[in-house]
Parts: structure tokens; sequence; C-alpha cells
């Protein structure tokens, strides 16, 4: 068993009237809703790197990219930019 030493300021004990017993099981249930929160963290962490879409990043990862970069392909027929240009004047 860890013994702690906790100091709880005395306001926050003026309104309540609470024995030493309420004190450890505040502290217990506290400590139970941080883990529980922790697990329910790592379920969701595990749920998304499950599927695949998202993984763990680490540095040497972002230092060097997996594979060259591509050039966007080109595409036959005018530019985006012309064709709603071109849409907007027959509008107005």
């Amino acid at each position: 068993m860890e013994t702690i030493t906790v100091t709880i300021p005395t306001d926050w004990l003026q309104d309540a009237s609470l024995s030493p017993e309420d004190i450890r099981r505040a502290l217990k249930l506290g400590l139970a809703q941080l883990n529980l929160q922790q697990t329910e963290q790592d379920k969701v962490r595990q749920a998304l790197l499950s599927t695949g879409f998202i993984r763990h990043l680490s540095i040497k990862e972002t230092d060097k990219p997996a594979a060259p970069r591509q050039p966007p392909p080109e595409l036959p027929g005018p530019p985006t930019s012309e064709i709603l240009i071109s849409q907007r004047r027959r509008e107005g």
C-alpha cells in the first residue's frame, strides 16, 4: 500500500462535513474515474489504429516521405479556374 500525504485547502472543506473516510472514498472514486477515462482513450486509440486509416507517427517517419512525391495528373480541357469564370459570366 502506498502512503500519500494530501494537503486540502480549508475552504474546500468548510461547506462539507467530510470525515477522513469520506475523503478516502472520494479520492478512490476520483482515481477510478481517471483510470476509466484513460482506458476509454486507449480503446478509442486502438479502434482508430485498427482501421488502418490512422497510424502513429514517429519523428523518423516524418523526416522522409515513404515514397517520392508524384506530380499532379495532367487532365485534358481548360483549367478549373477558367471553367468557373466562364460559368459566372453566364450567370451574371
